[in-house]
């Protein structure tokens, strides 16, 4: 064991952040510490790793000499400076230690050109990479990342998984990050406010376990509220025959001392009553359903086209080609996912479908019966200054009811409704955003990043909305998990082109092993273009007057080329 701790409690102001919490960290461990925004991950983070103090309980360690080290969500290092000149003066008294993370970075695709580049400048993704890759240079026994994959591409949350796994070391990701959590750890560490629960196995196993936990928890609620009714069904008889008795007896003692020994009875039941509720299990929360009449009111009843955007040959460049020779639909009932590494072209893509940005060069056309809904990273459609349930009633055709029954699928529950979005959180704040574009009765949901700031109880629930979701949804997002769950179609953006799959997110994974067995899709495309230049020049030299055995030499070499083609675009169907 490397680390315990025991009753641990952290108080800001008068509010317990954390209470009571109780747990240990053994060697190897790849612990993922997961729990709603507020829980007190972080500070229980703090806590093990020495940073922050807390109020009672106890800490221990096996050693005094126990390296952790903590990644946190921000960069606090030097920022007015270029990237090589950090590098410069983070290790210049150790040149091994500089080539081990100049490897580690160029590793994450932080390619050495953009080292000129000043940390003030760089992504969010990036000033989290160069963060990781000066901690891997260290010598230590734990490592707690907190939100890791936050503002990072899927290429580089990949390079972490792989990290992470050849590390014989102990790990604690704080993440709302699911497909990392199901690739990276072993062991899930739930913290809420009734404490630290820890479960065996990766997320999809944590959720499994949880899911027959709350099963079980029902069906004792359910055996103890029946049991409360009948007692208290006992009681009232008992009281209303004790009053009857006690005036019939008058003065007979017999009587009265018969009436007395129900009394008895009585009491013992009402003791009986009073332990049941003191142990009583907490009724478990329901998750509230999105209400599908109310997100689809425009397409029930209704007819949809089977063509609702057709893109073709579309190109987009700034000072050098973002992407170009871009063609895809987006046909009734489709919910497409765009990926790629950051900067690619995602965002601008989505900008041009809303008409956003309309410098471009190809076709777009837009049936003329869409109505699209725009979310972007800015939230710039909510009224900060209005409350929850002004901002979604306002300019919709909705009433109080639906706009309640839509906000509590989104977790807004109760008097939640009436606070001012300004005070919100920024994970709130989105699903009160994405709760005015459904209701406004959009056929198409265009949304840029729409799980960013949301802790995993909040993606579920929006994923739950969109599954529900009669209309099309686009979307970018580096969310592996969330885009596994609602897409049926995957554009992904490489080196300035868009290859178009169909499926989620596993069949994606699986086509790409396919064609990482032979040759990259790209490389693949150009040998497909060579062969029909050649396949094109051979059919205009057989069409000439040629020598018998010349003809001959040239059909073989047409049929053999036109066979090559064939196995070549089999590979990319």
């Amino acid at each position: 064991m490397y680390v315990k701790f025991n009753e641990l409690s952290k108080l800001y102001g008068e509010k317990y952040i954390l209470k009571d919490v109780c747990g240990e960290i053994q060697k190897n461990e790849k612990i993922g510490l997961i729990g709603s925004n507020g829980t007190g991950k972080t500070t229980l983070s703090k806590i093990i790793t020495g940073i922050l103090e807390y109020d009672s309980g106890k800490v221990e360690y096996t050693s005094s000499n126990i390296k952790i080290e903590y990644l946190s969500q921000f960069y606090e290092g030097l920022k007015d400076i270029s990237v090589n000149n950090d590098i410069l003066n983070k290790f210049k008294r150790n040149k091994d230690k500089e080539i081990k993370f100049k490897k580690s970075l160029e590793a994450s695709g932080f390619t050495k050109d953009k080292w000129v580049n000043k940390i003030n400048t760089l992504s969010g993704g990036e000033k989290t990479k160069l963060m990781l890759c000066e901690i891997f240079t260290k010598d230590f026994d734990i490592i707690i990342l907190d939100e890791p994959t936050n503002h990072m591409d899927i290429y580089g949350q990949k390079w972490l998984e792989n990290k992470i796994n050849k590390l014989n070391k102990t790990v604690i990701i704080i993440s709302h990050d699911r497909y990392f959590l199901d690739n990276t750890v072993s062991i899930i560490w739930e913290l809420s406010h009734i404490g630290l629960k820890k479960y065996n196995g990766n997320y999809s196993s944590y959720k499994l376990q949880k899911e027959e936990e709350e099963k079980s928890i029902f069906k004792e609620y359910e055996k103890q509220d029946k049991k409360i009714k009948h007692l208290n069904k006992i009681i009232d008889e008992r009281k209303i025959w004790f009053e009857k008795a006690h005036k019939a007896a008058g003065q007979n003692d017999f009587l009265r001392s018969k009436a007395k020994k129900h009394v008895s009875v009585l009491r013992a039941k009402e003791k009986e009553l009073e332990r049941i509720e003191k142990e009583r299990v907490e009724k478990p929360k329901k998750t509230v359903p999105p209400y599908f009449n109310i997100i689809n009111k425009k397409f029930i009843n209704k007819k949809t086209p089977k063509f609702l955007i057709k893109v073709i040959g579309l190109n987009k460049k700034y000072k050098e080609n973002i992407f170009e020779d871009v063609s895809f639909n987006m046909m009734k009932g489709d919910k497409i996912a765009l990926i790629g590494n950051n900067g690619t072209g995602k965002s601008t893509l989505l900008k041009i479908l809303k008409g956003i940005d309309k410098d471009y060069t190809g076709e777009l056309n837009v049936n003329p019966s869409l109505s699209i809904g725009y979310f972007s990273q800015e939230l710039d459609n909510l009224y900060y200054n209005k409350s929850v349930i002004e901002n979604v009633i306002l300019s919709n055709n909705i009433n109080l009811t639906e706009a309640r029954n839509l906000l509590a699928s989104l977790l807004f529950r109760g008097n939640d409704i009436y606070k001012e979005v300004k005070d919100l959180s920024m994970g709130e704040k989105a699903r009160v955003s994405f709760a005015k574009i459904i209701l406004e009765g959009v056929n198409v949901l265009v949304l840029d990043e729409p799980t960013n700031y949301m802790d995993i109880e909040s993606k579920e629930a929006l994923e739950e909305v969109f599954k529900e979701f009669m209309g099309c949804i686009i979307f970018a997002s580096h969310d592996r998990y969330f885009i596994n769950a609602i897409s049926n179609k995957i554009l992904e953006f490489n080196n300035g082109t868009i290859d178009v799959y169909n499926g989620n997110y596993k069949n994606y994974l699986n086509r790409d092993k396919n064609m990482k067995s032979s040759e990259n899709r790209k490389q693949i495309k150009d040998n497909i273009r060579i062969l029909e230049c050649e396949l094109s020049f051979l059919s205009g030299k057989l069409d000439e007057k040629l020598g018998e055995g010349e003809k001959q030499v040239l059909t073989n070499k047409f049929l053999e080329r036109a066979r090559e083609l064939n196995v070549l675009k089999n590979k990319i169907k």
